[in-house]
């Protein structure tokens, strides 16, 4: 059994040292042992080879000791530290096993990979948000010449793997009551519209304007379909009624946006490969697409009277919003699991001939600021 170390310092040294009364192999990891510091030992009769692995020693006093290893003790009585620390390194066996060694060795080993674990551990202190690529079977949205003299800007992406509870939906409403309210400046800038993704025919997407007397929606949380006009005069006349109900000059609701479409002769509109409309904007979606609790893809569009970068802009805050709110992978994670993942899928915009005009999110969306967020993107177009 190794014998413990214990230092102690003598009583009138010559030089700042230590006296090791007791020596085991161990003194090989005594990093106090400096250059400008010698061991004397006090008692020790074998001096283990560990002793050589001291590199920073500068002297070593062995004299005195009853040392049974008689070519050092020659060294000792004849020669100086070097010297003796040489013959140590190739000619005194080590203590400590090679079953030691490999011990110490698979430690570092173990070391290493913990190390390595805690440097995932801390990259997964983060939120992520994953781009895919447009693939072959992404929908695409082609706008028409008709809808540039209205609303001509649409920004759009697909988000996956979502999963709300009851509590999350109803923030995730609330989410985006507070985004129309601040960045969209209550639908002035724009208008962020939400669709189930399954509940939309397969194919691609038409943003155009049609006349309101032609133009047919089924409104969100409405059981029959109106043309548009219709359903702007019933939306006017329920303001009016609320209005004197509440005895009040303020409208609420979608009733408060009538006046960003009143007296446009086209409408904007929203529509599915099957001639749906599914979003009337700024006013209303389809309730035909609406989102509930149970949905898990989710088609979000962005239109603007302004530009394309107010609409890039509104949907990065959304996503970012999304990300952080943790409305994803919600069933896979631990309610205590602070970081979340979140995955979105790119839409190009093209005009009627096929020309794109933008692809959504690109290398140009989504640099936040905020270092709790990092975008992993897969290769992007051209």
């Amino acid at each position: 059994m190794m014998k413990r170390l214990r230092f102690n310092r003598p009583s009138t040294p010559p030089k700042s040292g230590v006296t090791l009364e007791e020596i085991s192999a161990r003194v090989g990891h005594l990093k106090i042992l400096k250059l400008d510091e010698f061991i004397e030992l006090g008692e020790s009769t074998v001096i283990p080879g560990e002793l050589a692995d001291c590199g920073k020693l500068k002297e070593v006093n062995l004299k005195d000791n009853k040392l049974t290893d008689k070519r050092l003790l020659k060294l000792v009585n004849q020669c100086r530290s070097k010297q003796i620390l040489d013959y140590v390194k190739l000619h005194c066996p080590k203590c400590i096993s090679s079953v030691e060694v490999d011990k110490s060795k698979k430690g570092k080993k173990n070391q290493k990979l913990s190390e390595s674990e805690n440097t995932s551990e801390v990259d997964n202190l983060t939120h992520k948000l994953r781009i895919l690529k447009v693939t072959d079977s992404t929908p695409v949205i082609k706008v028409t010449n008709k809808v540039k003299t209205v609303r001509p800007y649409i920004v759009a992406c697909i988000v996956k793997n979502i999963n709300f509870t009851d509590a999350s939906f109803k923030k995730f409403i609330q989410l985006q009551t507070k985004l129309h309210d601040g960045i969209c400046d209550k639908r002035n800038a724009a208008t962020i519209a939400t669709h189930d993704f399954k509940l939309i025919a397969p194919g691609d997407l038409t943003y155009t304007a049609m006349p309101p007397t032609e133009l047919k929606i089924k409104p969100l949380m409405r059981n029959n379909t109106y043309t548009a006009i219709a359903l702007f005069q019933q939306l006017q006349t329920e303001a009016e009624n609320l209005r004197k109900e509440k005895k009040r000059n303020v409208y609420s609701g979608v009733h408060k946006y009538l006046y960003l479409l009143e007296g446009k002769p086209l409408f904007p509109c929203f529509i599915d490969n099957s001639q749906q409309v599914i979003s009337l904007p700024p006013i209303t979606n389809s309730d035909v697409t609406k989102m509930s609790v149970s949905t898990d893809t989710m088609l979000v569009e962005v239109t603007s009277t302004i530009s394309y970068i107010i609409c890039r802009n509104v949907l990065d805050e959304f996503l970012k919003e999304l990300v952080i709110l943790g409305f994803t992978d919600t069933c896979k994670q631990k309610e205590t699991k602070k970081y979340n993942n979140l995955i979105v899928e790119q839409i190009k915009v093209v005009d009627t001939e096929g020309n794109m005009k933008l692809v959504y999110p690109s290398r140009a969306d989504l640099n936040f600021d905020d270092h709790s967020i990092i975008i992993m993107r897969e290769q992007q177009m051209t």
